[in-house]
């Protein structure tokens, strides 16, 4: 399966780089394109900009002009949930070189549509509408609608001691085996997949301890105003949050077998998270939520946002600082009650530039830190720090926009730190049917940890993970990435769009 992703990487690649040496490198419009740097220096804006938010030289050349659609149909592997089929459409509106803005903004707006269906059955759903600068002011409107459905959510514990080593009963030695820890996640799994005789002589197995079935239904608006020539930008915005989930207890599971690998019908045993719910710990950190009726999330969000980068969705300068709040409350009309914080950090910074600054070399760094709090929490709201900065936040800590060496959820607490680490290397770039595209290799670091909350802060027991990613830049707004890392406990692939930030 990973020969099959990385082929439609190359296939993908091929195929351009076939139609370039058809068409030619050079865009019939690149003479036309060169007066944009003319019109830049008389152009009038209707309000100050800094020159930090103009786009580089070589991104107003390849800017495209009006309205432009680009996707692709989509075919995954996901170690947890099969084959997945599906794709993004991206529609975008640029307007023309005489508009002041096309210097200083990716779009002028943008709606990303995505629709996914995996093998176990997982449904994802979206649209986001991104409009900044809105009728040529300040302000800039985002709004996201996503349904959501997963029979395989994870779930690896809450706490400090989610950060322990994977450990479950050796059950290739029968009932009555021991505790053994595993150094690799595929072999703990399929421990967990193994029957055993239960009360009553009926097969027992663990297939889903580390499952749970999640739906979901959210929908936001954000309004944000920029000031500070467009550096500061100030967030204001609500969401609406509906879920509801299942336990896998006392199922009978769809993979069960025994030591000799007989498949055969078993009854599942008490997953972590219905033993967690009752042994306590649900109750230590003021956790609530899992129902199989729906339960309503209702948030006010905020952030205060320092944004120097020149380019959103693939920059090659700039930093980018948040400190971003929600706040659910009764009053709102909310099952639950909780505050949520997050300060991140973001650093991009190129290195060298080469042939008439189309190819660079581009560090981005990421830094944050996110912590819950109240006397009733959405136990969910702990699967993602609060970033408004995108929609779902980032989600923690593992897979495929945090740790992508480790398991989506692997490890989590009330407070989280993690830090991303990425040279991004543009090596090449052409155009073909009046697109541009771009590749490049970046090779990445994650490394993150959990605490039980900020007074329990400790610079130790961090979780690490290497990789590398292939890189394809879409007429600058959309990047398709291709990403493998290798930790302790195994490996994993992930392809998606945008850059994890």
């Amino acid at each position: 399966m990973k020969k099959l992703i990385l082929i439609n990487l190359l296939l993908f690649a091929g195929i351009a780089t076939a139609q370039e040496a058809i068409i030619g490198v050079k865009d019939p419009e690149a003479h036309k394109n060169t007066d944009r740097l003319a019109i830049l220096d008389t152009i009038s804006l209707p309000f100050e900009l800094s020159n930090d938010k103009k786009l580089s030289r070589e991104d107003i050349l390849n800017k495209k002009e009006g309205f432009f659609v680009t996707g692709l149909p989509r075919f995954e592997f996901d170690p947890i949930r099969g084959f997945g089929v599906g794709g993004n459409v991206f529609f975008f509106q640029n307007k023309t070189k005489e508009d002041p803005f096309f210097y200083y903004t990716p779009y002028r707006y943008s709606i990303n549509t995505e629709f996914f269906v995996f093998e176990n059955g997982r449904i994802k759903a979206a649209i986001n509408l991104d409009v900044p600068y809105i009728f040529n002011s300040k302000w800039r409107l985002r709004a996201d609608a996503v349904v959501w459905e997963d029979p395989n959510a994870q779930y690896w514990g809450i706490g400090r001691e989610s950060l322990n080593n994977l450990s479950f009963q050796d059950k290739s030695a029968g009932a009555e085996g021991g505790v053994r820890q595993f150094n690799r996640v595929n072999d703990y799994e399929e421990n967990l997949k193994i029957a055993v005789p239960g009360n009553g002589g009926r097969l027992q197995t663990d297939t889903h301890y580390n499952q749970f079935i999640q739906r979901e239904l959210l929908f936001n608006a954000l309004g944000e105003r920029v000031e500070m020539g467009g550096k500061l930008r100030l967030m204001f915005g609500y969401e609406a949050l509906f879920t509801a989930f299942e336990d896998y207890t006392g199922r009978v599971a769809e993979e069960a077998f025994l030591a000799d690998g007989t498949a055969v019908e078993a009854v599942q045993r008490q997953t972590l998270v219905n033993q967690q719910i009752n042994d306590g710990t649900w109750d230590r950190f003021n956790l609530s939520g899992f129902s199989d009726g729906l339960k309503f999330t209702s948030m006010l969000a905020a952030a205060l946002i320092y944004d120097t980068r020149d380019l959103e969705p693939d920059p090659s300068k700039g930093i980018f600082l948040q400190y971003s709040h929600e706040y659910s409350a009764p009053w709102l009309g909310s099952d639950f009650n909780f505050n949520k914080f997050m300060v991140q950090g973001q650093f991009i910074h190129t290195f060298h530039r080469w042939k008439n600054n189309r190819n660079r070399l581009t560090f981005a760094g990421l830094a944050a830190v996110g912590h819950i709090f109240g006397p009733n929490i959405n136990f969910i709201e702990m699967w993602d720090l609060s970033s408004q900065a995108e929609a779902g936040g980032i989600l923690i800590l593992g897979g495929g926009r945090s740790l992508r060496g480790y398991r989506e959820a692997r490890f989590m607490a009330p407070t989280v730190g993690l830090v991303n680490l990425e040279m991004r290397a543009r090596l090449h770039d052409f155009n073909a049917f009046n697109q541009h595209f771009a590749l490049g290799l970046t090779p990445f670091y994650d490394f993150g940890t959990v605490w039980e909350g900020l007074n329990d802060v400790q610079l130790n027991n961090f979780r690490g993970a290497p990789g590398l990613g292939g890189r394809i830049a879409w007429n600058q707004s959309t990047i398709l990435r291709l990403d493998y890392a290798q930790s302790r406990e195994g490996g994993q692939f992930f392809f998606g769009f945008g850059h994890i930030f």
